[in-house]
């Protein structure tokens, strides 16, 4: 990754919110060679595949429901105008396909709020999101959020978080100006439209007992925390590694963000460097920091075993042809407990309830350049039983 204008912005940005391999189906656990550099963090035990399905044809953001069985992920076999996004349904425990929705939009980002048991999905390219009903798949509701731009397409949608609580959803606009949207879940409106968040907000996480909004992005201040009451940006972190806003000047670009159980620490995936960086979330200082791997794209913390879980894809400008990996990592140390090498470029990743599993979507290589091109190779979704690691 270069430190400057991040080649990750097309890579990563246009993959997850809208490209973030495997081919041929297993259902017995493998065990798989990392194929991370031993430089990279440290060194770590073999991870075990628990099961492993490869059948989903533009496989975006992976969610896991917390009150049913389901397993949702968003896809978007096409990217022209006007074509169909899916929502694929998997049952968590064989990840054996329990229904396929057709959408009207392309489908890349997820969120749920189970007590209303609406699944909101963003249309990113179309900037905005679908309702649905999460129990039987129909839509409920279309809720535009982004503008016509002047050059053709829309303001494009990223990052979906939901805050149960109060019933709303919380969207981010990577755009350089940057973007927030606060929707009211109860009408589908929007309550607040936050502009000059900063450049590229990307990722978001909500702190529900401090009503906090933490909202990733490039830049000079790389964290921005909203209140999302008054729709008002309270407190800003910074790395100060920026010396601007400029985007020749950004350093860092937090693509996904995640907080700790209690609130007091979040923890930022940069993809410009490879690198976790840790939050003091009163202070707003940088804690720690660990080199996890070229593309780091999703995070996760897991209240139930103290661990986060990253997914980084495994390529850069300079080696646009890698294989990328799941890392474990102890949340108190960084230390990385496992690391599981799954080319071609993991991709978005999701728990179960009870937090002993995980679940990560896998991107098949695009170009035959790759040599791990195979012709009409679909992208995968993996289930990792976290117990047997």
């Amino acid at each position: 990754m270069i430190v400057c204008r991040p080649a990750s912005l097309k890579m990563i940005v246009a993959s997850v919110m809208g490209a973030l391999l495997l081919s041929a189906c297993q259902s017995t656990p493998q065990s798989q060679q990392s194929g991370l550099n031993a430089s990279r963090a440290n060194t770590a035990p073999q991870a075990q595949v628990s099961f492993r399905q490869d059948s989903i044809e533009g496989a975006y953001e992976v969610l896991a429901a917390k009150d049913s069985n389901q397993l949702f992920v968003a896809a978007t076999p096409l990217f022209e105008d006007r074509t169909a996004g899916f929502v694929h349904v998997l049952d968590q425990d064989t990840l054996q396909p329990t229904q396929l929705i057709q959408l009207p939009r392309r489908a890349f980002a997820l969120g749920l709020n189970q007590k209303t048991h609406t699944l909101y999905v963003g249309n990113t390219l179309d900037g905005s999101l679908l309702a649905l009903n999460s129990l039987n798949g129909t839509v409920k509701q279309l809720i535009q959020l982004g503008q016509k731009e002047d050059k053709g397409g829309w303001e494009h949608t990223r990052k979906v978080i939901i805050d149960e609580q109060d019933n709303r959803i919380f969207v981010t606009n990577p755009a350089e100006g940057g973007r927030v949207w606060i929707v009211d879940g109860t009408q589908g409106r929007i309550l607040h439209n936050i502009d000059n968040v900063g450049l590229w907000p990307a990722g978001a996480a909500y702190d529900a007992n401090t009503k906090r909004l933490f909202v990733g992005q490039g830049g000079k201040q790389e964290i921005a925390v909203i209140n999302p009451a008054t729709g008002t940006i309270e407190q800003r972190f910074s790395t100060g590694d920026a010396k601007s806003d400029k985007r020749e000047d950004s350093r860092h670009f937090f693509v996904n963000v995640a907080l700790s159980a209690d609130g007091k620490q979040l923890f930022g995936a940069d993809a410009n460097t490879g690198k976790i960086y840790v939050f003091d979330t009163t202070s707003g200082k940088v804690e720690n920091s660990v080199d996890v791997g070229p593309g780091l794209l999703d995070i996760v913390y897991n209240p139930a075993r103290q661990e986060l879980i990253a997914t980084n894809r495994g390529v850069d400008r300079d080696s646009p042809a890698g294989t990328g990996a799941i890392n474990i990592l102890d949340a108190r140390t960084l230390t990385v407990k496992h690391r599981l090498s799954a080319p071609i470029h993991p991709n978005s990743v999701t728990l179960s309830a009870d937090g002993q599993t995980a679940f990560v979507t896998i991107k098949a290589p695009h170009g035959d350049k790759s040599p791990h091109y195979l012709k009409g190779a679909k992208d995968s979704v993996l289930r990792l039983n976290l117990n047997q690691l």
